[in-house]
């Protein structure tokens, strides 16, 4: 008969169990290891149960699918969207900062914004959450879905666009340059707002096609809303820098 307890609530542990019938908790707990610092985050900070790569592919095929699924209560299947958005964005302002890749060279900026903005890139990708989150509330509000839900699919499909740009920063290292085209930040767009529409067309009832559309008009338009307010926030930013 075995004598092993269960480190966590002493509850008596038979020979053949790996995890306490009483709280859960793993029977071989002994000491921390790097194995034991990766199941964590695996098990405890993202809870699911596909892999990495099958959840990127799974976001990069059918986003929307993922976001409605998560809605709808099968949340174990995937990775939180939120943390899965923090992480990727932190990557990714990380990726910028270092690599001195200027990524908002043609947003029509002061050069003082410019810098401020890309050293705090992930703070610039995370408000655009809640914003573009409320452009989907209006546009889609026969939905009837609350903010936050609406919020999951943005949280996804953001993910997508960060992980994007972190990619493109080591391509144009390769290609010896720090700045993007022009017409790879239109292209850039482009792709950003038919993405979200397709998004969009699997995530909302109806008509897939008025969904489409309307998903590349809240990405439009949530693009036109931060354009506007970083182009206003440039010119009061020049004119107290001025004073």
């Amino acid at each position: 008969m075995s004598n092993r307890q269960c480190l966590n609530c002493d509850t008596a542990i038979a020979g053949s169990e790996r995890y306490c019938s009483h709280c859960g908790q793993r029977t071989d707990t002994a000491r921390l290891s790097f194995g034991d610092i990766a199941r964590d985050l695996l098990q405890k900070f993202v809870n699911v149960e596909r892999g990495p790569l099958a959840f990127a592919w799974a976001l990069i095929t059918r986003p929307g699918r993922v976001a409605r699924e998560y809605v709808d209560g099968k949340r174990r299947r995937y990775y939180g969207p939120f943390a899965t958005l923090v992480v990727l964005v932190g990557l990714t302002a990380l990726a910028v900062n270092v690599s001195g890749y200027r990524i908002l060279a043609h947003d029509g900026l002061a050069s003082g914004p410019t810098d401020l903005l890309e050293r705090h890139f992930n703070l610039l990708l995370l408000v655009q959450l809640p914003l573009l989150g409320a452009v989907c509330a209006v546009l889609f509000r026969r939905a009837h879905l609350t903010l936050p839900e609406h919020m999951v699919l943005v949280a996804y499909a953001l993910s997508i666009r960060a992980v994007f740009v972190a990619l493109v920063i080591p391509v144009a290292y390769l290609a010896s340059t720090n700045t993007p085209a022009r017409e790879h930040v239109y292209a850039f767009w482009v792709a950003w707002y038919t993405y979200f529409g397709w998004a969009a067309s699997q995530f909302y009832a109806g008509s897939r096609v008025q969904s489409w559309i309307k998903g590349v008009l809240a990405a439009a338009t949530g693009h036109a809303a931060i354009a506007a307010a970083l182009i206003v926030g440039s010119a009061c930013y020049e004119a107290l820098i001025r004073r």
